[in-house]
């Protein structure tokens, strides 16, 4: 199958159809992101996926590829988790909210807010690493699967995903 009908019959798919499809490896994935995170062993991937499905079904999102999906995905779940733990952290002060532990154990969540307030900052002026970064570090994408999605070279790729954790490092460091 060409590229050129890969992408058509991609783009021609709803949404609940991509999610049946990739679903076993949007799970994986974030399987993997919650590894990678330090204190994360108790987030729930389950429920992550079908909260990302349900921010990306309120979208009108038009999928060209699968690694495009799979970035629409990673950046849904950024937001997800973000939310959650603001939700909670709200919830603190005024006795209400819901139970941001389903996702994150909360010693991950101040570290999870300080990411994302990281992230973007470094948005504001490096555009294409701060996707490198989503993609890579809530999308749990390759080097080569983020590269397709963003649409630069693997070596760019490599030397993006390299600045974006150093910035990061620093900027969570400090």
């Amino acid at each position: 199958m060409s590229e050129g009908s890969v992408r058509e019959t991609f783009a021609d798919r709803q949404l609940s159809e991509l999610v049946e499809l990739l679903y076993q490896q949007l799970r994986q994935r974030a399987r993997s992101v919650r590894n990678r995170m330090p204190h994360c062993a108790t987030m729930d991937s389950r429920a992550l996926i079908h909260e990302a499905y349900a921010k990306m079904a309120l979208g009108e999102n038009q999928f060209q590829s699968e690694t495009h999906f799979l970035a629409t995905a990673s950046t849904a779940m950024r937001h997800i988790m973000i939310d959650y733990v603001r939700q909670r952290n709200a919830g603190k002060r005024d006795g209400e909210g819901i139970d941001a532990d389903f996702f994150l154990p909360e010693a991950q969540q101040d570290q999870m807010l300080e990411i994302d307030n990281a992230l973007t900052r470094f948005e504001q002026h490096y555009d294409r690493e701060y996707r490198v970064a989503v993609y890579r570090i809530f999308g749990g994408m390759t080097l080569e699967e983020t590269a397709l999605a963003v649409g630069v070279s693997l070596a760019t790729v490599k030397r993006d995903w390299a600045f974006a954790q150093a910035w990061l490092h620093k900027q969570i460091a400090s």
